[in-house]
């Protein structure tokens, strides 16, 4: 059994909008689970629902067991999180802990603090913290009672390069802590460093979903890209006749270069260099391309167009 789980959500909002439709979600434990979908797809509304802050029109939420998220248990920090500005760092995350049933704030203070990398300025006014710091704090805020499960809505939105490193670079260390999260975005090379698992949402339907090496199998079509010091006769009708390959096209403007796309990650790697190399041609370049999560999304959409 899934640890967080969705069974036919569906939210219609009053004016007739159905922001999900019939959404069924999964997250195992010590996943790091990307809810992806372009703007306005429903990836905020789904996020609401399972932190309890909207209620589904119909459908379930499942927990650990339960059919609802134990709020002590969970971290949230909502897309473009507001603070009580003239608090000071450790005042609000002291406020924080209030909200939960737990003892020694002063020392879970610190730690979350440390965490996000904020300790030396625990004693500043929010208002005088930069946007990636106060994202930083916003974390802070949503491990410091030390949850079991991080949902975090957009977490690297408007943030800086800087500012996106760090934000990235701590979901990578509370994941090693063995924290289960759920994060969203539509910035897909940031979630393909830190996912371990994706859902794909478009107009509020999940239309594919699974682990991350799941999917680059099964969208597994690599791209090679060979030149050659003259020209070989007949190059892409031979390729082509090779079970592992997909098409093969002519570079434009470039009489000696091809693109070939391969069916199998394992072949591109080995079997067609070992079939260039013996082909008696004179290679002079070869760089292998695999399926990033971006074209899994761009073939996904695609796909649900046609």
């Amino acid at each position: 059994m899934s640890y967080l789980y969705t069974e036919n959500l569906t939210k219609v909002y009053p004016n007739g909008v159905k922001a999900v439709s019939s959404l069924d979600l999964e997250v195992q434990r010590g996943d790091v689970y990307g809810l992806i979908g372009p703007n306005g797809a429903g990836k905020t509304t789904t996020i609401r629902i399972l932190t309890g802050i909207l209620n589904p029109t119909e459908g379930e939420v499942h927990f650990d067991g339960n059919p609802r998220l134990d709020l002590n248990s969970t971290g949230y920090l909502p897309e473009g999180a507001s603070f009580y500005r003239f608090m000071k760092v450790k005042e609000y995350l002291s406020w924080t802990c209030s909200l939960y049933d737990v003892g020694g704030v002063p020392d879970r203070v610190e730690r979350s603090l440390d965490i996000v990398g904020l300790r030396d300025l625990g004693d500043r006014s929010l208002d005088e913290l930069s946007k990636g710091q106060k994202q930083r704090v916003g974390i802070a805020q949503s491990i410091v009672h030390d949850p079991d499960i991080l949902i975090l809505d957009e977490p690297t939105s408007g943030l800086d390069p800087i500012g996106k490193e760090k934000i990235l670079s701590i979901i990578q260390d509370l994941t090693r802590e063995g924290k289960t999260i759920l994060t969203s975005s539509h910035i897909l090379p940031e979630l393909s460093r830190v996912c371990s698992s994706v859902g794909i949402i478009k107009e509020g339907e999940m239309v594919l979903q699974g682990s991350m090496k799941q999917l680059k199998k099964k969208f597994s079509r690599a791209k090679v890209e060979v030149g050659f010091e003259s020209v070989v006769e007949g190059f892409e009708a031979d390729v082509e006749k090779l079970e592992y390959v997909r098409d093969v096209e002519r570079l434009e403007g470039e009489e000696l270069r091809y693109v070939i796309t391969v069916n199998d990650d394992q072949a591109a790697g080995s079997e067609l260099p070992r079939y260039l190399l013996d082909s008696g041609n004179a290679l002079t370049y070869l760089d292998l391309n695999r399926a990033t999560l971006e074209d899994i999304f761009m073939e996904t959409m695609e796909g649900e167009r046609s």
